[in-house]
């Protein structure tokens, strides 16, 4: 049962990246960053364990939302100025700290934190002009597919041998981002992966939004939170998404 999920992850990544060979860098980190393979792995630790343990999963990844926000600010600096290795470590390095530090912060602390930093990193992240076309090819789309997979395996091993806060912890890294990033600079340019970076954490309000209706209504309504989820996360993308720097036509 577990490995349906599993597979079916990179299978929904694939699809999303269709998106970006049409709308470019910002579009790509946009949609990397939604809550696609989270949903997946929620649905599998459900599976594999209890809908309470995918729950608290959900929660803990909620409250490390602000984490993905450093990550992505610190990573976008780190790239103009640095290169892609040191940029890579270094927002990897960002995470983990706050990470660690959030551990000592209660969840509602925590998930308050990442409002106004999701306000205000938007202008901290130096990003070149919004430019169509893909960078990622059959590698890139085959990395991101990778990635998802590995998500999903990891949160319901994870949970199962850590329990779901850890689990959240893990899953909440931007995985997909990274690898999209890693992609678009290999093939483009630093400025272009910085982009995709301001579409991750432009993005991150939906991933937000859906990890907390999850974490609030699967203890009383099972899966089925998972579609009321679903819906107030494509509320927050239709926002978000009227935001977001795209080329012209």
């Amino acid at each position: 049962m577990v490995l349906v999920p599993v597979l079916i992850a990179p299978a929904l990544m694939a699809a999303a990246t269709a998106v970006e060979r049409r709308l470019g860098a910002s579009a790509a980190g946009w949609v990397a960053a939604l809550p696609v393979s989270l949903a997946v792995a929620l649905f599998a630790v459900a599976v594999d364990s209890s809908t309470g343990r995918a729950s608290a999963l959900a929660l803990s990844a909620a409250t490390h939302v602000f984490a993905q926000v450093v990550f992505g600010i610190v990573s976008a600096a780190a790239l103009v100025r640095c290169g892609l290795i040191l940029a890579v470590a270094a927002g990897t390095l960002a995470y983990l700290v706050c990470s660690l530090a959030l551990a000592y912060v209660p969840d509602l602390l925590a998930v308050g934190l990442a409002i106004p930093a999701l306000i205000a990193a938007p202008r901290l992240i130096p990003a070149g002009p919004p430019m169509a076309g893909s960078a990622q090819g059959r590698i890139g789309a085959a990395a991101t597919c990778t990635a998802s997979m590995a998500i999903v395996a990891t949160a319901v091993v994870t949970s199962r041998l850590a329990g779901p806060t850890l689990a959240g912890a893990i899953t909440a890294f931007p995985t997909m981002s990274t690898a999209l990033a890693v992609t678009i600079a290999t093939c483009r340019n630093a400025a272009a992966a910085a982009s995709a970076l301001l579409g991750l954490v432009r993005s991150l309000p939906c991933y937000l939004t859906f990890c907390l209706v999850f974490a609030l209504l699967a203890p009383a309504l099972g899966l089925t939170a998972a579609a009321l989820a679903v819906v107030g996360c494509l509320a927050a993308a239709q926002m978000t998404w009227a935001r977001m720097p795209l080329p012209e036509d």
